[in-house]
């Protein structure tokens, strides 16, 4: 009965690990198992999650209405300044006041109005547009940041999902590898030793597990508040884009190439464009060097400005002014006194242009040149960081590459043979429990590779401004 019992347990083992290597079949071909796409389909899809992002995000909310703020100041900043209005008495006696004791008494009512010199006007509404400009392009910024951000998040939960299923497939395989300890121990072929081994291993996935989960919940809270809702609110079955995925790895895995059979070669057919393309690409599109430049050109406007600070602001003045009272003439008669206008021209005399309009122009050229070397300092490291993102997304191709072509492959084969050693009594319990760790760590390590690999094609998309991969 025992015999039946071992020989009843070795089969479902060997099922339960055909089953996983079909699985990982599956994996390498379509990146996710065809049930969890299908989940998904009904669910929420990445893009979809995108436009609720977009279209709900407090951040990107904020930087749109630092837009409409900007370009509201445009108009108010090409506007003349509003007249003054101005009322008074003119010229009344400081001893028994009154409005008819003196000739020159008078109520006064006038308006003023102040005229800017020619071009200063201009250039302060080119200084708005430019201030629009680097509003657009911080906005730009925020959202391409937002969207990064987001794919990150979800691919982190990806992959979460993924590890947490291969770990569910590794722990059912040890509860049967414990059986068969078990039976073994119970026939006299095997040790206690053998057992306890197993059921560490098979406990030791709880703890892995329970790490993913917690991992899971942070990835779901940090996507849920850039999507502007509950911490808790679930998102089903989120898997890698099926565009990223072919572009990750050839499929089938036949076509996987090397560029050489060089020790540490790289992998071939690249989806990216040319290293120096792309930096290119970035440097024209980059909202951050957008913003940066259009703060160059609002400086500059302001740099004009200043230079003519020192000229002639216009203020011209009209006053009426009403005298009560009558006056004698040469001839005796009494007559009302006759009222007044006035019309005054006010320039002010810049006696103080070098302490202060020419102080002013040299620190705003200076605040123009250090905006210039910062757009130069942003121009470099937009570069390197497209280098660097080159090379991360290389080496994750590289990696699933490898583990398609090679490492995953013989991992299962390693696999198939300690058990197969172990279940004919001919094996030890240990090479099983350590291809079984082994192929575990390499299936996970190729779902990291292919999030890692979306992730930084996410963030080099935010950096340049646009997509990357067809």
């Amino acid at each position: 009965m025992l015999s039946i019992q071992r020989s009843s347990t070795r089969r479902h083992i060997s099922v339960l690990i055909g089953t996983r290597v079909v699985a990982t079949a599956a994996m390498i071909l379509a990146v996710a198992p065809s049930n969890l796409l299908a989940q998904n389909s009904a669910g929420a899809t990445l893009d979809s999650l995108v436009k609720t992002a977009v279209a709900h995000n407090p951040a990107i909310r904020a930087a749109g209405e630092r837009i409409v703020a900007a370009r509201a100041r445009i108009s108010a900043a090409g506007a003349r300044p509003d007249p003054t209005l101005m009322l008074g008495v003119v010229n009344l006696p400081v001893r028994n006041p009154s409005f008819t004791a003196d000739d020159m008494t008078m109520k006064m009512i006038g308006v003023e109005q102040v005229l800017p010199y020619r071009g200063k006007l201009g250039l302060r509404t080119q200084m708005a547009r430019r201030d629009l400009e680097v509003a657009a392009a911080t906005s730009d910024s925020v959202r391409l940041a937002t969207i990064r951000e987001l794919k990150t998040a979800y691919y982190e939960l990806a992959f979460a999902d993924q590890a947490i299923a291969i770990a569910e497939r590794s722990h059912d395989i040890l509860n049967d590898i414990v059986t068969v300890a078990q039976g073994r121990y119970a026939a006299g072929r095997g040790t206690q030793t053998e057992v306890l081994r197993a059921s560490l291993e098979a406990t030791r996935l709880n703890e892995t597990v329970n790490a993913l989960r917690l991992e899971r919940a942070t990835a779901l809270a940090t996507l849920n508040a850039l999507l502007d809702r509950p911490s808790d609110t679930r998102v089903q079955s989120p898997t890698i884009d099926e565009r990223i995925a072919a572009a990750a790895v050839a499929q089938p895995p036949n076509n996987i190439r090397f560029i050489s059979q060089a020790l540490g070669s790289s992998a071939a057919d690249s989806p990216l464009p040319p290293l120096a393309e792309l930096q290119e690409i970035a440097v024209r599109s980059s909202p951050v060097l957008r913003a940066s430049a259009a703060m160059i050109d609002a400086k500059t406007a302001e740099v004009e400005l200043v230079r003519k600070e020192f000229l002639p602001d216009i203020a011209l003045s009209l006053q009426y002014g009403q005298r009560s009272g009558s006056t004698t003439t040469s001839h005796g008669s009494s007559m009302p006194r006759a009222d007044m206008i006035s019309a005054v021209v006010s320039i002010p005399i810049p006696l103080q242009k070098g302490r202060n309009q020419d102080a002013i122009v040299s620190a705003t050229n200076s605040e123009l040149q250090a905006l210039q070397s910062e757009r130069a300092a942003l121009t470099n490291s937009v570069r390197a960081q497209v280098v660097r993102l080159y090379a991360d997304i290389e080496h994750n191709r590289t990696q699933l590459a490898l583990y398609v072509k090679a490492i995953l492959p013989q991992g299962r084969a390693t696999l198939t043979s300690a058990t197969g050693n172990y279940q004919s009594g001919n094996g030890d319990l240990v090479p099983v429990l350590s291809a079984q760790e082994t192929i575990f760590d390499y299936e996970t390590g190729y779902y990291r590779a292919l999030t890692d690999f979306a992730k930084k094609i996410a963030e080099l998309e935010a950096l340049v401004g646009k997509e990357v991969i067809p």
